[in-house]
């Protein structure tokens, strides 16, 4: 029976170290896929968060950038908005000045026949005093020889009666009067003679020929006024006054401003005629197609206008 036992045991010990040894390589297989698995684990770890502060890093980037893009738009914006404030008012103030002009261009007209009768009249004292300044030369003695005789005849009679004394004073006031008229006509012709003068060098297209265009070759005001604006201008005396064409020659735009004559002390204005529009027809804006009148204040804005038209689209 002991062998028996013995036997047994043997036999127990044997498959129990058997299994164990199965039961270690299991473990051993098991541990070493477990620590396979953790370190498979912690670089996929390290890896993500490697990714993710990448991400952060570039997150932060972007929103910065999109900050300052924000930024730069914000006053692109702000400076967009006082500029088109800027132009809405000077595009309100433009409207009100032409809607003020139209109205008074309704009274052009009138205006235009007070200035061509004011002009003959002055043309007809000018004619009369020409005429008095050419007899004045071959009538000053005998006036004077007469008005001599006169005196001599009234201070004669003056010693008979104190009538004579009377018609004496009358004939002196009467004297006075007529030399006072002369003087005044004499200074009228003067004035005449000098805005004539003037007008010559004014009038650039008139009756003249090689005369004008020598005067405009050699006016120093006209070369600087026509590089400033960048047009050739040339002015003619019309019924309603002077008239100043313009001309821009890459696009042969041109246009021209009359001088409307206002009474004393106001200030003179210019109606806007346009003559064609040249390469200008499609592109033009309303106004530049419109007649406008304007006052001598707003010349500075019309040229602004018309240059930043041109220059938009050359």
């Amino acid at each position: 029976m002991e062998a028996l036992y013995t036997k047994l045991y043997d036999k127990y010990n044997a498959l129990k170290k058997k299994k164990l040894s199965e039961l270690d390589e299991i473990n051993e297989d098991q541990e070493v896929k477990f620590l396979n698995y953790v370190s498979a684990a912690e670089e996929l770890i390290q890896h993500l968060r490697d990714e993710n502060d990448r991400l952060c890093t570039k997150l932060n980037d972007l929103r910065s950038e999109v900050a300052s893009v924000r930024c730069n738009n914000d006053e692109r914006c702000t400076e967009y908005q006082n500029l088109l404030t800027e132009e809405n008012q000077k595009n309100k103030k433009l409207f009100e000045e032409v809607e003020r002009l139209q109205k008074l261009l309704q009274d052009g007209h009138s205006y235009n026949l007070k200035n061509s009768r004011s002009e003959n009249l002055q043309l007809n004292v000018h004619e009369s005093s020409q005429d008095i300044t050419g007899a004045e030369s071959q009538g000053s003695v005998r006036r004077r020889t007469r008005k001599r005789s006169r005196v001599e005849a009234w201070t004669g009679a003056g010693s008979v009666s104190s009538p004579g004394n009377h018609q004496y004073d009358t004939l002196i006031v009467e004297s006075a009067k007529i030399s006072s008229k002369e003087a005044c006509l004499h200074e009228e012709l003067c004035k005449d003679q000098q805005s004539e003068s003037c007008m010559g060098i004014v009038d650039l297209s008139g009756v003249g020929g090689a005369k004008n265009d020598t005067c405009s070759s050699n006016c120093p005001f006209q070369a600087l006024i026509e590089y400033l604006i960048g047009m050739k201008l040339s002015a003619v005396n019309q019924t309603e006054g002077i008239c100043i064409s313009a001309l821009h020659q890459s696009s042969d735009y041109a246009f021209s401003l009359t001088w409307v004559k206002k009474a004393a002390g106001e200030e003179p204005e210019l109606v806007y005629r346009v003559s064609t529009l040249g390469t200008f027809e499609r592109i033009a804006p309303e106004w530049m197609r419109s007649d406008l009148m304007f006052s001598m204040s707003m010349c500075p804005i019309f040229f602004e206008r018309i240059a930043r038209v041109i220059k938009l689209h050359r």
